[in-house]
C-alpha cells in the first residue's frame, strides 16, 4: 500500500476495514503487524478508524489494540449504508475530499465509501476464509469485475 501517494493526493483520514483487511475473520486476535501499522500511520500524520460490520465481544483483543492506539473503532457499520462512514469522518474531524476508505470488499468497503463520497482503496483479502455472505459478495465482485 503507498500511504505516501494517498498523502501526496491530500488524503488526512483513513476508514480501515476490519476483517480480512486489517486482522483475519474471527480469529479473536490483533496481529501485532497490524498495531505497527496503524502506529506508523499515526505517525506519519493519518487520523484513523475504524469500520466493520461485526460485533465485538468487550474484551475482544482489537477493541482493546485500537483502545490503546485512540483509534476509534465503529461496530455494526451496516456497509455499504454511507452513515456510519460520515459518522467516523465526524469523528475525525475530516471531509470526504481528505479521507479514503481501504478494505478487501468491493460490495461493502468499497460501495459504502463511494456511497459516502470518500476515495476507495481495495486491498486483497489476507485470507481466503471468511462468512458465508462474503463469499457470496466474493462471487458477486468477480461477476462485477473486482477492478476498479
Amino acid at each position: 500500500m503507498d500511504f505516501p501517494s494517498l498523502w501526496k493526493r491530500g488524503i488526512r483520514a483513513l476508514l480501515l476495514d476490519l476483517d480480512n483487511t486489517l486482522c483475519l475473520w474471527r480469529t479473536g486476535e490483533f496481529p501485532e503487524s497490524a498495531v505497527r501499522l496503524l502506529r506508523r500511520l499515526q505517525a506519519q500524520g493519518f487520523r484513523l478508524a475504524v469500520l466493520t460490520n461485526a460485533r465485538l465481544p468487550r474484551d475482544s483483543p482489537v477493541r482493546v489494540a485500537l483502545a490503546v492506539l485512540g483509534i476509534p473503532l465503529f461496530e455494526r457499520a451496516k456497509k455499504p449504508l454511507p452513515f456510519r462512514f460520515r459518522r467516523a469522518l465526524r469523528h475525525l474531524g475530516a471531509n470526504a475530499k481528505e479521507a479514503a476508505v481501504i478494505g478487501d470488499q468491493l460490495l461493502t468497503d468499497v460501495l459504502g465509501g463511494k456511497l459516502a463520497g470518500l476515495h476507495t482503496v481495495l486491498v486483497p483479502p489476507l485470507s481466503p476464509r471468511e462468512a458465508r455472505r462474503t463469499k457470496v459478495n466474493r462471487a458477486l465482485e468477480r461477476l462485477l469485475g473486482r477492478r476498479l
